[in-house]
């Protein structure tokens, strides 16, 4: 009986320094994922700074389905170009079509400019 407490103390300390022995190789391959991730990070930032988004981008920009993208397109309210068989739409109207979407918060009102001239 008095040996079974040393044997799990020698099994403990066995699967302790395994563990430590996993831990630093997944420390090491997580070293080449974490490259990679900083690398996907950077090229979005690219593309996030280009002039001209495509469909898909607009859809990711604005966390909107394709099907709605393409009906504020057709409708006018997000401006696009035709490229060959290629919409874009640029940076700027992206970013004026969401400006003129913004809501104003209510109790707010805009001030108009009379168009009567009542005496």
């Amino acid at each position: 009986m008095k040996q079974q407490p040393q044997r799990l103390k020698q099994a403990l300390d066995n699967l302790r320094q395994a563990l430590e022995e996993a831990e630093s190789v997944l420390l090491e391959l997580d070293e080449p994922f974490f490259e990679e991730e900083e690398e996907h990070v950077r090229r979005t930032q690219e593309r996030r700074d280009q002039d001209l988004f495509s469909v898909v981008e607009v859809c990711q920009e604005l966390e909107m389905s394709k099907t709605w993208v393409h009906r504020k397109i057709k409708s006018g309210e997000i401006p696009s170009i035709r490229l060959g068989n290629n919409i874009k739409v640029r940076r700027k109207d992206l970013e004026e079509y969401l400006e003129s979407s913004r809501l104003h918060p209510p109790g707010r009102r805009r001030v108009f400019e009379k168009t009567s001239s009542r005496k």
